[in-house]
């Protein structure tokens, strides 16, 4: 693509390699800034989940009493939070670790 963005005709056949390096550089950085952007927001959702995971499960536990849930839903939802908060966490620091192997290298 910087091939077709710098033309011969333009007498910039120099310039081409700095350019795909700068440019190479600058792409990376945005794709590390987001990747460790993504990691702790992973991070952060997973532990929000397990913080709230014993307050779910009381007032779910409570509108099954009432009759607001069926027991089906509330094991769903009690199984969602116990499944994804330790995925979430857990996908987090593996995008961390990977960024920042990636960064390193």
């Amino acid at each position: 693509m910087i091939r077709l963005l710098v033309s011969q005709s333009l007498g910039l056949k120099a310039a081409l390699p700095l350019t795909s390096a700068v440019l190479a550089q600058v792409t990376t950085r945005y794709f590390d800034e987001a990747g460790i952007g993504a990691a702790i927001l992973l991070t952060l959702t997973g532990m929000v989940l397990h913080w709230h995971l014993p307050r779910h499960r009381m007032s779910t536990e409570e509108h099954m009493k009432d009759g607001k849930l069926t027991e089906v839903e509330a094991r769903r939802q009690i199984r969602f939070y116990s499944w994804c908060a330790p995925i979430a966490t857990v996908a987090g620091v593996v995008v961390l670790i990977a960024v920042l192997i990636d960064m390193t290298s």
